[in-house]
């Protein structure tokens, strides 16, 4: 029986497969550049909570710089503009290793605006190819193998963050020191560098052929802002990547702080978190395609939303607080992941071929503010309230995440033919919590139906795809003139 891993990588076309080779690498600039390990970095040199929020705050508030972007990536295309800003952002986070010297001759302060320096440089020199990511996977990714793009996307991503945070926690055991952390960047900066060769090797993103004028190419956002479907998908996901932000940028604070936990038994259970996604990340993925994106994303926000409740009975003095604490972590890895694949799908399944642009630079705008802002306000909360700061975390975490869990089921839409339950018949049903229980673990262990059939219950899914160089629209793809009615396309 073939690996899940393999199997979701063999279900794709050439070009979405070469995408996927360059995504490895650059999951490994990623991770080692601001990673997990960027945060313990900072504690390592002292910085304070507040500023660790903004340290963690700058990629997705980078990002808001996509707004202004549209006209350059129109005029040089999504590749070359992408490839000019994965190149430019791996060189200058390399003044990282000036950090020694700036402490040696002005102070631990020195040290902490080098790291926020660099990370800034690298989060603004990301942001401007970062409109073209989605974009460019739109042209190449067939409609009917999005759920199986997104889902070997996700488990490469877990395989290489298993080794790499293995790697990190056993160099951070012999040495815990700034020298180690700064080992880590560049073994960052060389996979950053090296991704480059096989992004060089994916087809399309080219340029417009007729450049159109710098209004019109602003103009492209009026078709989403227009649609209003597309606005309630953009809310409501949005304020539930804030929701998770809450927990996400608290759990590793308090495991070193509040826990006294070392960083490389923090990177263990991490490692161990991104297993769990390998294990279960295509069963996600199939299930969206076979219940649509919205059912997947409540039931991953609601599973991750009880994580968040059950950290709020991991007190630092309690016995059983690390058995909390643990299956919280490796919970709000595997379910956050599975949720945001869900999101992706949906985002290109909702977008319209004609201002594509428009439809994904929203989603990143929308996304930036929801996950930048919310960083902020942990660390302050954090450094404000100190052990009751992060419980406060933890319940907007919890409560929150639930009730957005509900909206994600009535508010992504991509069938406008779906039929959906009365939210107050569901809200009043008391079973309701303990089934849904129980079927996120059904469909994590793959005991759901849509995880029996090679590739999906429905039929098309594992059939041959229209390749996108052929000039033909992918099946399910709106053509240009399109009306763009959402439906699910897998």
């Amino acid at each position: 029986m073939r690996l899940s891993l393999f199997s979701s990588v063999n279900d794709l076309d050439p070009a979405p497969r070469r995408f996927l080779y360059f995504t490895a690498f650059n999951v490994i600039s990623w991770q080692c550049i601001v990673g997990p390990a960027m945060v313990l970095f900072a504690r390592a040199i002292n910085m304070p909570a507040s500023y660790v929020g903004f340290l963690i705050s700058f990629m997705p508030l980078s990002s808001l710089i996509v707004a202004v972007t549209m006209p350059l990536i129109v005029f040089f295309g999504p590749k070359r503009m992408l490839f000019f800003a994965w190149m430019s952002r791996n060189l200058a986070v390399c003044s990282v290793f000036i950090l020694p010297w700036a402490v040696r001759n002005w102070g631990e302060r020195a040290g902490w605006y080098v790291l926020g320096g660099s990370v800034l440089a690298f989060c603004i020199l990301r942001a401007m190819g970062s409109g073209c990511w989605l974009p460019w996977l739109h042209e190449v990714v067939p409609a009917n193998q999005r759920g199986s793009y997104f889902s070997a996307e996700s488990a490469i991503t877990q395989v290489i963050n298993v080794g790499i945070i293995l790697g990190q926690g056993l160099l951070l055991h012999f040495d815990p020191g700034v020298r180690s952390y700064l080992m880590i960047y560049a073994v960052g900066i060389s996979a950053g560098l090296f991704s480059l060769i096989w992004m060089s090797r994916v087809p399309g993103g080219e340029a417009v052929p007729d450049m159109p004028t710098v209004w019109s190419s602003f103009a492209a956002y009026g078709k989403p802002l227009r649609d209003g479907n597309y606005l309630k998908f953009l809310a409501i996901s949005s304020l539930s990547f804030s929701a998770m932000s809450w927990l996400g940028s608290s759990m590793v604070l308090y495991l070193r702080d509040a826990m006294g936990i070392n960083d490389n038994i923090i990177m263990v259970y991490i490692a161990a978190a991104s297993m769990a996604v390998l294990l279960t990340i295509r069963h996600w993925g199939r299930f969206a395609d076979e219940a649509g994106s919205a059912r997947a994303m409540s039931k991953t926000l609601f599973a991750h939303s009880l994580g968040a409740l059950a950290c709020l009975a991991a007190a630092p003095t309690s016995p059983i607080a690390i058995y909390l604490l643990v299956p919280a972590l490796v919970g709000m890895t595997m379910y956050g992941a599975a949720f945001a694949m869900s999101a992706n799908r949906a985002v290109l399944n909702l977008t319209c071929e004609q201002g594509r642009i428009g439809y994904t630079n929203l989603w990143t705008l929308a996304t930036a503010l929801a996950m930048g802002l919310t960083p902020i306000a942990v660390g302050l909360v954090i450094e404000a309230g100190g052990l009751w700061g992060f419980r406060i975390c933890f319940l907007i975490a919890g409560v929150a995440g639930l009730v957005f869990a509900v909206g994600c089921r009535y508010f992504v839409i991509e069938d406008p033919a779906e039929a959906r339950p009365p939210v107050l018949n569901a809200l009043a049903n008391p079973g309701l919590p303990l089934r849904m229980v129980g079927r996120v673990i059904w469909i994590s262990l793959g005991l759901h139906d849509s995880a029996r059939v090679n590739g999906s219950s429905r039929p098309h899914v594992d059939g041959p795809a229209t390749p996108p160089e052929s000039g033909a629209p992918p099946t399910g793809t709106p053509s240009p003139g399109d009306s763009c009615t959402h439906r699910a396309s897998a």
